[in-house]
This record gives C-alpha cells, structure tokens and sequence, in this order.
C-alpha cells in the first residue's frame, strides 16, 4: 500500500465491479465535505502525489479502452490514412507501429483541438472578428 497514511485501516480502492467510474471515484474521494476530515486534503505533497497518480490512473484507463476499442469506434474508416502512414513508412525503410485514432472526444488530441478550431472559426463568421483582445494577468506576491 502506497498512501499508508492516507488509509491506516487500508480501506478498498476503486475496483470494476463497482457501479460508477473510476473518475467518479477519485472526484468523490478528493472532494470537501462540511463536518467530514478527508486526511488526503490535509496531505501537502503526499496528496499532490495521491492526486497525480490517480489522475495517470484514469488516463491511462482511458488510453487502454480506446486502444482496445478501435473497432467501435470506428477507426476502419480511416484506412486511407493508414495505406498512406504505411507507404511512407515503406519508403523510409522502417516499420509501422500500431496505428492509434484519438477520437476528438478525447481532451487534448489532435481531433480535439482541431474541432475546437472549426468551433472558434465558426463565431468568427457568425459574430466577426474581435474588435478588442483582452489579457490578464496575476502577480501572486
């Protein structure tokens, strides 16, 4: 057990056969609640550890379901990617590794932040261009 301090009595952690998430799980163990001690909210840098570590947890789980599940979602139709990924491939002499399709669900992927793109390109046409850009900024001292 890792966080000893955190669970003297070495409660359970998330397991699968559990009826919510495993995101859920985390969100409710790290939240504050009125006249409940969390001990992980009181933790310094062992919780920032608690708090990294379950984050690499949830996505890492969430990498492992889409390469698992490529086929559900639909990633067959992007064969004409993948002939093109392997003529190049080919033509450099290497080997392919295994082809990954991100879906833009996913926060952060390359499908993400072009849809976010197409989203904000939109309002410009919609509304037109910003007349005025704004920035903050904070000295924290």
């Amino acid at each position: 057990m890792t966080y000893v301090l955190f669970f003297p009595c070495g409660e359970r952690g998330f397991h699968i056969n559990q009826s919510y998430s495993e995101l859920q799980f985390y969100v409710h163990r790290l939240s504050v609640r009125r006249d409940i001690f969390n001990p992980i909210l009181y933790g310094g840098k062992l919780m920032q550890q608690y708090v990294v570590d379950s984050y690499v947890k949830v996505e890492g789980n969430r990498l492992n379901f889409i390469r698992h599940n490529q086929r559900a979602l639909r990633v067959e139709s992007y064969l004409g990617l993948t002939d093109h990924i392997n003529a190049l491939a080919t033509e450099a002499g290497v080997r392919p590794g295994v082809t990954l399709i991100l879906p833009s669900s996913f926060i952060g992927s390359p499908r993400e932040m072009q849809q976010n793109f197409q989203d904000a390109m939109s309002i410009v046409r919609d509304f037109g261009k910003p007349d005025l850009f704004l920035t903050f900024t904070c000295n924290p001292k």
